[in-house]
C-alpha cells in the first residue's frame, strides 16, 4: 500500500503550520501524525499554536479517521493553547467532526473558511 494524501508541516517558532491536501489513507495519516509529534516534542513543553490548513483536503478513509482521532487525544494533552482549522467547505468539517470527536478536546479552537482570518486569530492568541 502507498500513501494517499499530500501534506506539509512547518514549525516556525511557536506556530505549527500543517497543510493537508487530497484524500488520506491510513499510511499518510500515520506519517503526518508522527511528523507533527516530532515537531511538538522538539518544543520540550513550550506552548504553541497550531494552524491546520485543510482548504484542499478531500477526506479520509475510516481507518485514517481512527488514527487521527487517537492522535488528537495525545495532542489535546500537549501545550497547544490555540488551534485554527481552515476548510473550504463546511461539509468536510462536518464529516471530520463526526469521525474524530477528540477534535473538541481543545477548548480554544476555531474554524475558518479564510486563511487570513485564521492567521490573524492565531496571532492574537500568541
Amino acid at each position: 500500500m502507498v500513501e494517499h494524501g499530500e501534506y506539509s508541516i512547518v514549525l516556525n517558532d511557536r506556530l505549527l503550520n500543517v497543510r493537508l491536501s487530497g484524500m488520506f489513507n491510513e499510511l499518510a495519516t500515520q506519517k503526518v501524525c508522527n511528523l507533527i509529534q516530532q515537531d511538538i516534542e522538539q518544543l520540550s513543553g513550550t506552548s504553541f499554536v497550531m494552524l491546520l490548513d485543510c482548504r484542499t483536503y478531500e477526506g479520509s478513509t475510516p481507518e485514517a479517521h481512527k488514527i487521527s482521532n487517537q492522535f488528537l487525544l495525545w495532542l489535546n494533552a500537549q501545550s497547544c493553547f490555540a488551534r485554527a482549522i481552515v476548510y473550504s467547505r463546511k461539509l468536510y468539517f462536518d464529516i471530520v467532526k463526526n469521525e474524530q470527536p477528540a477534535l473538541f478536546g481543545l477548548q480554544n479552537r476555531r474554524e475558518f473558511f479564510k486563511l487570513s482570518e485564521a492567521n490573524a486569530w492565531l496571532t492574537s492568541q500568541l
